[in-house]
Formats: structure tokens, C-alpha cells, sequence
């Protein structure tokens, strides 16, 4: 199967798995500095994104089971698993497999229990649905057609990054239909046994994502684990404020 990923650098390795909607480019130049700090580091479009293989359905178990056997199969010495939003909670059921076999843990804004979604988010979801990608002859149209749904200007630049436009009809090149359909199954409430995995839990300041009272049934499940918050960053930590994200991850793994 085609599993697409970026590696850089050498030594303790390091995967990060991207939100949602998003792809490895998300994480290009977090990754670079990562990657010179002694660290190996691996991130791959997840299954449904960008240049990975599609599935036929979305399901928390299956993508930590492909993630597990991708570390294996790269042979892989006890790896540290870096998370954000759905990336997260992929990463914390990636525990239920193998917990020994994972070096840390470090979710970024995101807990495992469940979500409603908010009103952009299900406006989203509802366009994707209702989109036929192959109305629009380039780019361009696609991106005024979301300016005219009303979708937000950061969430177009996620979207667009999901597009093939290198034919001469654009095509998505995500699993955008079953992204968009399986939603719900991605706001779903994962169970994760109890364990001593050293966990680092990153939330940003604005994010409604980790509220005060998740982090004591965070800290019932992950007992070695740490809370930080980011300042001045929403639920895009690694958007609002790289330097301090990174800063956090460095200090946590040395």
C-alpha cells in the first residue's frame, strides 16, 4: 500500500501524526527543528490524507493499528508518538496495542473523550458533503465557491491543501467523501487502559478543546504525565505558537 511520509535527522525516533484534515506538511518545519535536536523524526500523511491510501471506513483502532505496524515494519526502537487533535487521540489508542513499546507520549490539544461539534465544524462537514469537486475546472473556483459557504479563510487553506490540481481537472486528493461522512466517528470517545507511559499533554490557552475539568480524568488514565498550556494559541497550537510547542516538546524529552 502506499504510505507516504517525511523523515529527517537521526537518533531517538519520533512520530507526529497530523489533525483532521490535515497533512504532513502541517508539521514540515517543527518537525526540521526536531530533527536537529538528535531526533528522528517521521511524519506521515495519515490513511484518508494527502498521499497515504484510502480506506473504506474511518475507525480509531484501525488507524492506530496501521500507525503500530508502520513503526514495526521501519523497525522502529521504542518511538516517541506526537498527536494533534485526531492525531492525538489516534496516538493515545496507539497505547491500548503496545504501551511498552512507546518511548512518550505527547498530545497536543486534544482528550479522549467526546465532542460535540461546534457550529464551523458541522458547516464544514455539510459543504464536503454536498461538494462535487469535479464542477470546478481549477483552484481558484473551488476556493470562491468556499468563500461563498461561508467557510473560514484558515479552514480553506486546510482544504486546499487536500486538492490534486496537478491534471488538468482538480480532484481531491484526500478521502474528503469518507472524511466528511465518518465525522462523527472522529469527535468519538476513545477507551484507553490505565498506564505509566511519561505523557506530556499540551493545550493552548484559547482552546476549548481541554477544559479544567478533563485534566484530572486525563491524569486518572495517564498517571505519569505533565499538563502544559501554550500561551496566546487556540486549538492550531502549531500555528499560533510553534516556538513555545516546540520548547515544551524539547524540555519534556530531555
Amino acid at each position: 500500500m502506499d504510505f507516504f511520509f517525511r523523515q529527517y535527522g537521526q537518533g531517538t525516533p519520533i512520530i507526529i501524526l497530523h489533525g483532521w484534515l490535515g497533512v504532513s506538511d502541517n508539521w514540515i518545519s517543527i518537525g526540521k527543528f526536531l530533527s536537529t535536536q538528535g531526533f528522528n523524526v517521521i511524519i506521515p500523511d495519515l490513511p484518508n490524507h494527502g498521499k497515504t491510501f484510502h480506506t473504506k471506513e474511518f475507525s480509531y483502532k484501525e488507524m492506530a493499528e496501521i500507525i503500530y505496524g508502520f513503526c514495526k515494519i521501519k523497525e522502529l526502537e521504542n518511538p516517541v508518538i506526537i498527536g494533534h487533535s485526531m492525531g492525538g487521540k489516534i496516538a493515545m489508542e496507539m497505547m491500548n496495542i503496545d504501551k511498552e513499546y512507546f518511548k512518550a507520549l505527547i498530545v497536543v490539544d486534544i482528550h479522549f473523550k467526546e465532542y460535540t461539534s461546534n457550529d464551523i465544524n458541522s458547516l464544514l462537514v455539510s459543504t464536503l458533503i454536498q461538494t462535487n469537486i469535479s464542477q470546478f475546472k481549477n483552484i481558484t473556483q473551488l476556493k470562491e465557491y468556499l468563500i461563498e459557504q461561508e467557510i473560514p479563510s484558515d479552514l480553506i487553506g486546510l482544504i486546499l491543501k487536500n486538492v490534486d490540481y496537478s491534471r488538468n481537472q482538480i480532484s481531491w486528493k484526500s478521502n474528503i467523501p469518507l472524511l466528511a461522512k465518518d465525522y462523527s466517528k472522529v469527535l468519538e470517545r476513545i477507551s484507553i487502559s490505565k498506564n505509566n507511559i511519561p505523557t506530556l499533554l499540551l493545550r493552548g490557552e484559547n482552546s476549548n478543546y481541554i477544559l479544567e475539568e478533563d485534566i484530572n480524568s486525563f491524569k486518572e488514565v495517564f498517571k505519569n504525565s505533565v499538563i502544559k498550556t501554550i500561551p496566546n494559541s487556540g486549538h492550531w497550537v502549531l500555528v499560533d505558537n510553534p516556538a513555545m510547542l516546540i520548547k515544551e516538546i524539547v524540555e519534556f524529552l530531555k
